[in-house]
């Protein structure tokens, strides 16, 4: 059916040269009533649209880079845009979930099982030694929306790390996965992650944390293979702990008996650690005994994940550090600039804005209009 040549229509849009208003032809379908234009389509813009794909891309990357305002100030200065922080709360929302859907969509072919008629997603990277690191942490939310935590992995190859600063070993390489919704629907992302640095391949695997019971019932549904490492430095925080209560805080006594138990940690000693509380448990009342109480269960649920000497020996990160910079980076340093309160449907939006960036993935799902069909 030929196409109805309805004239010229004036359209008013925001272009990276700033806002122009200009007369194109429009054609529609007699049957349908659908509308094209081909000049909009050539200068990227979607039906109803008031950006050009390009201006969209920019402000969606500079607005999940710091706040609204401070995204719109840069805009202006830099590059003579103005955009209202209103337009960007809506690009960055509108094209966070466009992008958040293409991120899910990858993830379920990165986890779809291995079958015989169906070829396998190809991991991105082939790690040997592949490490898994998981966290959490926590966004103010609005009132009424009590859920604030955000869930962050990192994966890397342990073998192309290197050195800075004497002891401090980073990874050349990562990708990242979070989620703003439950720890069930993260634990699924963890899954993708890993088969995209390459689980299946991998000669061997690792999964650091700090000690929360949920991030350690995941690793075992969905990475059944990997060492578990409990995160040295936060055990260590829970013996520092153990000690102020025992000889007072900032006291000679307190800080010798932390260095002490997290030398024997260290040196894999955690048997020799739960005895010396057990004794102690045993004449002391009140607080100190309440709190010999709950380290030496601290301790007992995760020694099988204390074996320090042996991780160093395989080559395995004995702290979770990578993931703790990656909640740093990938949330707090947007999710929490000062006087923010989020909704929750609000968060995984920014959320994939951020992964979208950190995993080097913009070009992909921002592409140049010449590659767009």
């Amino acid at each position: 059916m030929a196409l109805r040549r309805l004239g010229p229509r004036k359209r008013a849009v925001t272009t990276l040269r700033g806002e122009i208003t200009y007369w194109r032809t429009v054609w529609e379908c007699p049957k349908t009533r659908l509308q094209v234009a081909p000049l909009d389509e050539e200068i990227g813009l979607d039906r109803g649209a008031r950006m050009t794909r390009e201006v969209v891309s920019k402000v969606a990357w500079a607005g999940a880079r710091s706040s609204y305002g401070n995204a719109a100030e840069d805009l202006r200065r830099l590059a003579g845009m103005e955009v209202s922080r209103g337009e960007f709360a809506r690009v960055v929302l509108e094209e966070g979930d466009r992008v958040s859907a293409l991120q899910e969509e990858r993830e379920e072919r990165w986890s779809e099982p291995v079958a015989s008629d169906r070829p396998v997603f190809p991991a991105e990277e082939e790690c040997d030694r592949l490490v898994v690191e998981a966290d959490a942490t926590a966004v103010l939310t609005v009132a009424g929306e009590e859920h604030k935590m955000v869930y962050c992995a990192r994966a890397y190859d342990a073998d192309d790390r290197y050195e800075k600063g004497g002891r401090t070993m980073l990874a050349r390489d990562s990708r990242y996965a979070a989620s703003g919704e439950t720890i069930e629907e993260f634990r699924y992302s963890v899954d993708a992650l890993a088969n995209r640095m390459g689980a299946r391949s991998a000669k061997a695997m690792a999964f650091v944390a700090d000690g929360a019971p949920g991030l350690w019932n995941m690793a075992s549904e969905r990475l059944p293979h990997a060492v578990q490492i409990q995160d040295f430095w936060h055990v260590t925080e829970h013996l520092f702990a153990l000690a102020r209560v025992l000889h007072g805080d900032g006291t000679p006594e307190s800080r010798g008996a932390g260095e002490r138990w997290k030398k024997m940690l260290y040196e894999g000693k955690v048997e020799a650690i739960v005895s010396e509380c057990r004794e102690r448990h045993k004449i002391h009342r009140g607080a100190k005994r309440k709190k010999l109480a709950d380290e030496i269960r601290y301790l007992e649920e995760g020694k099988h994940r204390m074996d320090y000497p042996r991780y160093r020996a395989d080559g395995w990160p004995i702290g979770s550090g990578a993931v703790e910079a990656t909640c740093k980076h990938l949330v707090k340093e947007r999710l929490c600039v000062t006087g923010a309160r989020w909704k929750r449907e609000n968060i995984p939006g920014v959320l994939a804005l951020r992964l979208c960036r950190a995993n080097g993935e913009w070009d992909r799902d921002f592409p140049p209009i010449a590659k767009i069909a």
